[in-house]
């Protein structure tokens, strides 16, 4: 079973195992924008968001699974884990070459939001997504 919670800092050693993001995660715990996913008490997964990150709305900028623990609803969890914390809405965005970010997204509500050619490297375009909790 996923328990869902807030992040702490006592999480940042088991985040860093798996993190594929640059940094650390420190400022997201501290200002308490980060959902933490547990499997038997073992963090496996986080989803991070910016206030205000967004043309002025809240934005989920990092979602990631450890990979041991992919294809188990980890990530869907958090996704749905983000109504017990934020209102109004709020956007996401990927490549539109991560299928399996399209898939998640497309599988849990949100809305086709428009797209950013030039962020991503090879003119890959970035595809913003929105959701109304």
């Amino acid at each position: 079973m996923v328990a869902i919670r807030r992040g702490e800092p006592r999480d940042l050693p088991r985040l860093m195992e798996f993190d594929s993001f640059s940094g650390d995660r420190i400022n997201e715990i501290v200002e308490r924008r980060m959902l933490v996913a547990e499997v038997n008490a073992t963090v496996v997964g986080y989803l991070a968001w910016q206030h205000g990150g967004c043309i002025g709305k809240d934005y989920v900028n990092k979602l990631v699974v450890d990979d041991d623990y992919r294809r188990r609803g980890i990530a869907q969890a958090l996704v749905h884990a983000l109504s017990t914390t934020l209102t109004g809405r709020i956007y996401i965005s990927s490549g539109a070459a991560n299928v399996p970010a399209l898939s998640l997204i497309n599988g849990t509500g949100w809305i086709a939001a428009g797209q950013i050619v030039g962020l991503l490297p090879q003119g890959e375009p970035e595809l913003f997504f929105r959701r109304d909790l």
